[in-house]
């Protein structure tokens, strides 16, 4: 009777020693495989975290390129405006609201309705006259700020940029 109790209670142990190593067997596993998942997950975030740094390094040298396009009277001040403001607003939508943008930021505001491309073509001569004297007084008036704004564009930091969480 004592010998059969032994042989049971053996049995017994050693069927919750492999339930016992079973569970430590899948916790393992389960750890490992939250440990790849995360191992994973951090390697795509670096990945998207390289794409959107060489995307903004891009934004930042074409802005740069712009400005000082402007700068040395290589394109028009409204298209120029047009052209930074509209990358700005892609890295930053904020950016051109900063105080020692403004007056980018409101010679955007006064151009943006403007027609452009196809819909100035189609304008009736008078109207496109009104529209380009009224884009030239914007442009001889905001000159020498947005030209100042446009060198402090060129030395920006934009160390402002948000990574990604």
């Amino acid at each position: 009777m004592l010998s059969s109790k032994i042989i049971l209670f053996i049995f017994a142990f050693i069927i919750v020693f492999s339930l016992a190593a079973y569970a430590f067997h899948l916790l393992h596993k389960v750890k490992t495989q939250a440990q790849e998942k995360y191992d994973k997950d951090e390697a795509e975030r670096a990945v998207a975290q390289q794409n959107l740094d060489k995307r903004n390094n891009t934004i930042i040298t074409d802005i740069r390129f712009i400005a000082q396009s402007l700068i040395s009277e290589q394109c028009e001040m409204t298209e120029a405006v047009l052209r930074i403001h509209h990358l700005a607003d892609a890295l930053d939508s904020d950016l051109m609201l900063q105080e020692q943008f403004s007056t980018i930021h409101q010679h955007f505001v006064a151009c943006k309705a403007m027609a452009i491309k196809e819909a100035y073509k189609e304008l009736p001569k008078k109207l496109r006259f009104q529209q380009d004297q009224q884009r030239f007084r914007l442009e001889e008036s905001n000159k020498s700020p947005v030209l100042a704004e446009a060198r402090l564009i060129i030395e920006y930091s934009f160390a402002n940029l948000k990574n990604l969480h």
